[in-house]
């Protein structure tokens, strides 16, 4: 009897292969994602800070230059904190893409398995028929060879 081959299983390997590094893309466009989350956070967090701060300078009374020192930091961190939003958002867009990527790539790699267990199914019952036609050529060869006077 002859081993099961199926003729995709090199197309079954690069799929499996390409569905794994879809997984390491996904997994390290969600690391970026969640640095430029992080980034963005320590940003809103450097600005209410420095809001805290320019709070309570103008309670204690400060001069005039440094509100407006305080108001040009507070100019910048907007403008820094707007780009950061920007950079998480493509981190997530990116992050997305990566997704479907993996998902298709596992919906091919999944259709060739069914196709590979089909298949295998298929050599199973063909050998079986095989196996049984095989059997019944022995069991005919015994009754042929067997006397005729033998009462079965």
């Amino acid at each position: 009897m002859q081993k099961f081959n199926f003729r995709l299983e090199s197309v079954l390997k690069l799929k499996t292969q390409i569905e794994d590094n879809a997984k390491n893309n996904l997994a390290l466009a969600t690391r970026e994602l969640e640095k430029q989350k992080y980034h963005l956070k320590e940003l809103e967090e450097i600005k209410e800070a420095s809001m805290d701060e320019l709070s309570s300078a103008v309670n204690s009374g400060i001069p005039v230059y440094q509100i407006r020192n305080f108001n040009s930091f507070f100019g910048l961190m907007k403008s820094k904190i707007s780009l950061q939003k920007v950079n998480v958002n493509n981190a997530q867009n990116d992050v997305d893409i990566k997704r479907e990527a993996l998902v298709k790539a596992m919906q091919e790699k999944k259709i060739l398995e069914k196709l590979k267990e089909k298949k295998h199914m298929e050599y199973l019952k063909e050998q079986n028929k095989a196996e049984q036609q095989l059997i019944d050529e022995l069991n005919s060869y015994k009754f042929k060879d067997a006397p005729e006077d033998l009462e079965l």
